[in-house]
């Protein structure tokens, strides 16, 4: 198979797959912030961590088709940088909320949009690399 088609249905996996993951992501977190009032900050550890866990199995195993062990170094490549991506997303959701008064779900969808661009890249070319 052609390498671009190749690159590019993989792409399309982790497409698929991060819909599932802002899915769960942005679900938890309404739930836990919006919905039962928890605090937004810890709402989003939690919920970005679900999110997460769907992400690492799912890619893994469909979209790059790793063959190496569940607990080896891409799952420590994918920790490093998903602790990286979460620190981003809580700086970004404390931008938006703390700093520019904008509502939860609003901040929420903005620091998400703004991280999801980045995951294909690392995940592609460090976390699942071959």
């Amino acid at each position: 198979m052609d390498k671009r088609l190749t690159e590019a249905l993989k792409a399309g996996k982790f497409a698929i797959v991060g819909v599932g993951n802002t899915l769960i992501d942005m679900g938890v977190y309404a739930l836990l912030a919006q919905f039962m009032g928890f605090d937004p900050y810890l709402s989003q550890v939690v919920s970005y961590s679900c999110g997460m866990l769907n992400s690492y199995v799912l890619n893994r195993s469909w979209t790059f088709r790793s063959r190496a062990r569940f607990f080896g170094p891409a799952l420590i490549r994918f920790v490093c940088f998903n602790l990286l991506m979460l620190g981003v997303s809580t700086g970004l959701l404390y931008l938006f909320l703390d700093r520019m008064g904008l509502h939860k779900m609003v901040a929420k969808v903005l620091a998400t949009g703004f991280t999801l661009c980045l995951n294909f890249v690392a995940s592609r070319l460090w976390v699942f690399r071959e």
